[in-house]
């Protein structure tokens, strides 16, 4: 597939005209023309100046001798001015050029490599190109620039290349070394995944009773839909050793253990977070006590109608 390019005709009508950001064509009836043409150069040449930022190119100092152009990279919150440098080749191999965070705190300096560019997440790099040398020469035509992944890839906008071999080094990694969580707020964070119980006693007036036991969500409320396990018993004080009554069973959820014949057991709740248990006792007061991952709630419920 060749390129079809514009006609000379066309491109003869550009002259005096702006063909793109500070790039004016030269009129050619311009007196004197050469003095526009100088200025288009000018500004064409700043242009490819930083197009070419840490472009690689063929060296005289040997034969197996490259050249990178200087440039500006920005790692984080540091922008580094690169001079450029030069390097050596290995002969018949495929040369793998990149720049690493040491590469631009030292300002003069390149990785090559004949195993490939690395994996970001192990070695944050910026990849320049490769080269490939034989027969102790290489030429123009052996170089293949990477100007797409120069410009897209920056080491990291956020941190440091540093700091991101830090969390990426496998067991050895370390979050902790960048940022320590504050213990309030990570306190807060645990709870909010874990329930809280809502407790509600109903008295049907004829010697029976209802306990319902709700997981909610804490701070915000509402019932949580999950199955949890909840261990509840009946006394006649706050937080009273269990004592067994005419009933105290399970309507709404799973036996899972009977600790206290009508006292004291443990269910397993259904998918809605929802225990119910059943009451029957003389008329009086009584307190219900449920516990979930280590916290007791209680409430009273009053059997009237004996």
């Amino acid at each position: 597939m060749t390129e079809q390019l514009k006609s000379l005709d066309l491109a003869a009508g550009y002259g005096g005209t702006i063909r793109g950001p500070g790039v004016q064509v030269p009129a050619y009836e311009a007196d004197p023309w050469h003095k526009y043409a100088d200025r288009l150069i000018d500004r064409l040449a700043e242009a490819v100046a930083n197009a070419a930022a840490c472009e690689l190119f063929v060296d005289d100092g040997g034969p197996l001798i490259f050249g990178v152009r200087p440039g500006l990279v920005r790692n984080g919150d540091t922008l580094y001015t690169f001079a450029g440098c030069t390097a050596a080749l290995t002969d018949d191999a495929t040369n793998y050029i990149l720049l690493t965070a040491a590469n631009l705190a030292a300002g003069n300096t390149v990785t090559v490599n004949q195993t490939g560019f690395p994996l970001q997440s192990v070695t944050p790099h910026i990849p320049l190109g490769t080269i490939v040398a034989a027969d102790g020469v290489y030429t123009h035509d052996n170089i293949s620039q990477t100007p797409r992944q120069r410009s897209m890839l920056s080491i990291g906008q956020a941190m440091t290349a540093a700091s991101a071999n830090t969390l990426v080094a496998g067991s050895a990694s370390n979050a902790d070394a960048l940022h320590v969580h504050g213990l309030a707020g990570l306190d807060a964070g645990v709870r909010l995944l874990m329930p809280v119980l809502v407790l509600e006693a109903t008295d049907d007036e004829d010697g029976t009773g209802t306990f319902s036991i709700q997981a909610s969500y804490p701070y915000a409320g509402g019932p949580m839909p999950v199955t949890y396990r909840v261990r509840a018993w009946i006394s006649a004080t706050m937080y009273g050793a269990p004592a067994a009554q005419t009933d105290f069973s399970i309507l709404t959820g799973t036996q899972l253990r009977e600790i206290a014949a009508n006292a004291d057991y443990e269910a397993i709740s259904d998918a809605d977070g929802l225990v119910v248990m059943n009451v029957e006792a003389a008329d009086g007061s009584y307190y219900v006590m449920a516990e979930v991952d280590g916290a007791i709630y209680a409430a009273e419920i009053t059997i009237t109608g004996n």
